[in-house]
This record gives C-alpha cells, structure tokens and sequence, in this order.
C-alpha cells in the first residue's frame, strides 16, 4: 500500500471492517450494495467514499453494540495500524429503528487531514437479488486480505437500483450515471434495464442528460485510479458514457 491514494486507505478500512463484522453477525444478515458492492464484486473503477449495507434479522441495539465493539477494540487498532491507518474519530450520527449511521474520521500515513467516511445500515427491507460470493479477489489481492465472502446485491438489481437512484435523488450525482453505465457495459446488466418502470427510466434518462463534464471531473474523477484518470479526463469521453446510458435507457423503454 505505499504510494496509495488516500481513497485506497477508506476501501482498505471498509473491507477491514466488514472482516470483523462478519465475524459478530450473520454474514448472511447484512447485505453489501451501491459503489462498494460494485467495486468489491463488480470490478468498478470508481472508489467509494462510504459503505452502504441492508439489514434483515439483526437487532438495532445488538447491531450498535458490535459496530461499537469493533471501533473500540485494541486489536482492530492494531490491525489498522499496521496499515498505515488510525480511527481519529467515530460519531453515532443516526440511532433510529430503520438507520443507523457511524460518521469516522480516518488518520492515515502521509495525509495531514482525517479522511472521513460514513457507514450506514438500512432497514428498509432486502430486495431481490441478494447473492452470497466472495469479494472479487483483485481487490483481495490489493490490500494482501484473505478471500472475504458476504452477501450483496446481483449486478441486475444493483442497476435497478442505481437508475432508481439516477432518477429519485434531490440532488443528481454524476457518480450514479458512472455506475449505471459500469453495470451496464462491463457487468453484463444491460437486460435489467427492461425491468425498470418506463417511469422511473424516463426521468433517470433525463436527469443524465444534466450531468456535464464539469460535474463528473468535480465528483467521480478523484475517485478514479490515478493511472485510470487520464483515459476519462476528456469531455467527449463523458458524453459518450452519458449518451450510451440514456440510449439503454429509452431502449429499455420500447
């Protein structure tokens, strides 16, 4: 991990801390989903920021109970030192019966700021979909883990749920427009599209539409592999991402 990016030291805490969770609960209870679930399982280039899990038939208070073991304990602060990484910080942001949500501020060798990250459950029901397999092993490889299987979300319900995110968020993420497109091209997801209610792809299609490059540079572009930058960092690479998406899109439609 020397000469990593710092959003490298985020995944390596993410994927860290599911090794112990995974260890408390029922790997089968917490289900991995968004840009974790495609960078763990579907070879995404983009890195995540925060970690995003399902919850089904795990106690709120019990659940709160093992994130706080797992945060306190010495010897996961030992693992993570070893890595170059230190918890600065953890704040129990949300305590309600459908979400819960730890807010971490990361110290990590040769960055003079915490990096922050979110974790959050949701208890909002599992969709469909839910798949059990093993983190993709490139990514295992990266950080010298261990195979780590936990259940996530299949490449087709993770697109349904993404062009929903596209379509519903107050705020349009270029990040989700990235996804689509990744799930589409590269995870052989592109079918899913004609599950979507003509709705729901209609206003995704147009809100990509919005995404300019200026957007995509200012929120996706640093979570990029350094190495991997250079062959996004042009506008008419952009436009061809956004345009394939809207194509499916409206496909999907007819």
């Amino acid at each position: 991990m020397t000469n990593s990016a710092p959003i490298q030291f985020v995944e390596q805490f993410h994927l860290l801390f599911l090794v112990q969770l995974s260890r408390r609960v029922d790997k089968r209870s917490l289900v991995v989903k968004g840009g974790c679930n495609l960078r763990f399982f579907y070879r995404s280039l983009r890195y995540s920021e925060d970690m995003d899990l399902d919850v089904g038939g795990i106690d709120p208070l019990a659940l709160r109970d093992k994130v706080r073991e797992i945060v306190r304990s010495l010897p996961f602060a030992q693992i993570l030192e070893a890595r170059g990484i230190g918890i600065e910080h953890v704040t129990e942001h949300k305590q309600t019966d459908t979400t819960q949500r730890w807010k971490l501020g990361l110290r990590v060798s040769g960055n003079a700021v915490p990096l922050p990250t979110k974790i959050e459950f949701s208890r909002r029901g599992l969709d469909e979909g839910v798949e059990f397999g093993s983190v993709d092993a490139s990514v295992a490889r990266e950080y010298q883990l261990p195979p780590l299987m936990v259940s996530h979300y299949s490449a087709a319900t993770a697109l349904r749920q993404k062009v929903g995110a596209l379509a519903g968020r107050r705020e349009i993420q270029a990040r989700d427009v990235f996804d689509v497109h990744h799930l589409m091209a590269t995870a052989g997801a592109l079918d899913a599209v004609t599950d979507v209610e003509p709705a729901v792809a209609a206003r995704a299609s147009a809100n990509a539409m919005m995404v300019d490059f200026g957007m995509f540079r200012s929120q996706v572009l640093a979570y990029l592999p350094p190495e991997d930058r250079p062959n996004y960092d042009e506008s008419s690479t952009w436009d061809t991402i956004v345009l394939e998406v809207v194509d499916a899109l409206k496909a999907g439609r007819s």
